[in-house]
């Protein structure tokens, strides 16, 4: 992807005079993430010797609601010991700078690489993660909604609903009156609800040799239910051509389980919350490929997939037992 935001190395060397780094040696644009502009740096400490330190560069490209959580919940994360970035403080103390009108923030770049085929041991570790952040980031007293709540689902259907082919449009119609049954219920409103990542796909995960070294983008972080939150991840680690893998699936399941444990009521609510997610990634989708105002370059993911696994949770629901998790 071409960054929304351009930087030259006179630009990025202000910004860094901002934060005490130094000089940058190298820098180049990063290929991942659809939303904001980001840089790869190698930054040459003043009068530090031949080494060089990595950080990533950040261009906020929108102004949200949640950015005071995004920075408390990294911070949070990262003083628990969670393999988050860790947010470089300017030298007036304050975490981000306004360049061009845009607001910018740096982190220390995480080792490893994205994973492309992921494995059952990949999702058990996603597991393990998403259990311990959302105990971890359960005290902050931020009540910011996630972004993708049944309004905004309601809305864009609405706006996407001509763009579809006539079983498409049907389809979403049932979806999204499914998802408007789910919520509308008491006893689910009543499931554990917290801080969520809210965007774990694998292009925001990092692993190298010793296991998951990172998790990047809280961009989309905010209160939510936390089933919802390991639904959106299953969506896109535990799938085989749109259907669940059994093993993949049960791998994370057990692993966040053991962590935290599901109340009874989210065995019931498992597939139900599937096609939640799925519902949200294919709208998300819908919304950016029928736009024309974007520059060029922006990236409009194929909204096709999450179609494709939106079928898959209404004519094959992905059934669990608690007795299956008990191992």
């Amino acid at each position: 992807m071409a960054v929304i935001t351009e930087l030259h190395r006179s630009d990025i060397d202000h910004i860094l005079e901002q934060y005490g780094l130094g000089s940058v040696g190298n820098y180049r644009e990063t290929t991942h993430g659809i939303e904001n502009s980001n840089y790869f740096l190698s930054i040459q400490q003043d009068g530090a010797g031949p080494d060089r330190t990595e950080y990533v560069l950040t261009v906020l490209e929108r102004e949200t609601d949640n950015r005071s959580l995004v920075m408390a919940s990294l911070d949070r994360c990262s003083e628990r010991g969670l393999p988050v970035p860790q947010l470089v403080s300017t030298t007036d103390g304050s975490t981000t700078v306004n360049h061009q009108g845009r607001e910018i923030l740096i982190c220390g770049r995480l080792p490893g690489n994205h994973v492309i085929y992921p494995t059952t041991q990949h999702c058990a570790a996603i597991g393990r993660f998403l259990a311990r952040m959302h105990l971890i980031l359960k005290p902050l007293a931020i009540d910011t909604a996630y972004e993708r709540k049944l309004a905004w689902i309601k809305k864009v259907a609405t706006e996407c609903q001509n763009t579809l082919s006539k079983e498409d449009s049907r389809i979403l119609r049932r979806a999204v009156n499914q998802v408007d049954s789910l919520l509308d219920r008491n006893d689910v409103q009543r499931i554990p609800q917290g801080i969520i990542h809210g965007d774990l796909f694998r292009d925001n995960v990092l692993f190298n040799e010793h296991g998951l070294s990172g998790v990047l983008d809280f961009h989309h972080a905010g209160f939510g239910f936390w089933l919802f939150d390991l639904a959106i991840a299953m969506n896109d680690w535990c799938t085989d051509n749109g259907s669940m893998d059994r093993e993949k699936t049960f791998a994370m399941l057990r692993e966040y389980n053991s962590i935290r444990k599901f109340k009874s009521t989210e065995y019931w609510c498992f597939p139900h919350f599937l096609l939640y997610a799925a519902v949200c990634f294919w709208l998300s989708r819908l919304a950016v490929s029928v736009r024309d105002d974007l520059p060029e370059g922006f990236p409009r993911k194929d909204p096709e997939e999450f179609a494709t696994i939106t079928r898959t949770h209404l004519m094959h629901p992905f059934q669990i037992h608690e007795l299956l998790l008990s191992n």
